[in-house]
């Protein structure tokens, strides 16, 4: 038990220390900074180390990723029901809180609109990021290997599911870096959502989606509202 937990955490310390390190030179300017081309790039280094990772991690713990639910059975429904989740949250940020929150004043409005340079084309270059670095890495890191593989060393223990899933929400919030209440908030609820989604399909797929859709919605409508 012992050598899987600490497996476990090894795999989320060296994961955590691959997204910083994948983002450090771009966020200080070098290399052209964090911008254009180089968000896909971000999103590829991510995918090939997070991935490569997790496949080592879940070898040595004698599971595979369909174990933390990783699979495409059952993917129309689960797929459906983290698009509803994501149209609603993107409705709920856009007419209510973004606006009563400082709208286009608001810090993280500002660094998503710079990171875009104010134009369209470069949403391309961001999707990759959002979907790939975001929904597909972050969703096999935080729910899927977070939740899953930490529970199946305990053999499915509902204490230990449910306490890995609020200290899942937690991490993914805390590791976005909020600056303030409202980015708590802001992250919290989705990361919760993703969570949920989880728990209650035993799979990723719907979560997947949730965050991808999310990311490629928030960016989409940021520009289009407050550029």
């Amino acid at each position: 038990m012992i050598k899987k937990i600490s497996i476990w955490l090894f795999v989320i310390i060296v994961g955590f220390l691959f997204y910083v390190l994948s983002q450090i030179p771009f966020q200080m300017g070098f290399l052209g900074g964090f911008r254009g081309s180089n968000l896909t790039l971000i999103a590829l280094i991510q995918a090939v180390c997070i991935i490569s990772l997790l496949y080592v991690g879940l070898r040595c713990l004698k599971l595979r990723f369909r174990d933390i639910g990783w699979t495409a059975h059952n993917w129309k429904k689960d797929a459906l029901l983290g698009a509803i989740v994501a149209i609603c949250w993107a409705i709920v940020q856009f007419a209510w809180i973004f606006p009563h929150t400082g709208g286009a004043e608001r810090a993280d409005i500002k660094g998503i609109l710079t990171m875009l340079e104010h134009d369209w084309h470069n949403i391309l270059w961001y999707l990759p990021l959002g979907v790939i670095g975001g929904a597909l890495t972050e969703e096999l890191y935080n729910r899927g290997f977070f939740i899953g593989a930490l529970s199946a060393s305990f053999n499915h223990s509902r204490v230990v599911v449910y306490l890995s899933a609020i200290l899942s929400i937690i991490f993914f919030s805390a590791g976005h870096l909020p600056s303030n209440l409202v980015e708590w908030i802001d992250l919290l609820i989705p990361s919760t959502a993703y969570a949920l989604l989880y728990l209650y399909t035993k799979r990723l797929t719907a979560s997947m989606v949730a965050h991808g859709l999310w990311n490629t919605l928030a960016v989409t409508l940021i520009i289009l509202f407050y550029s």
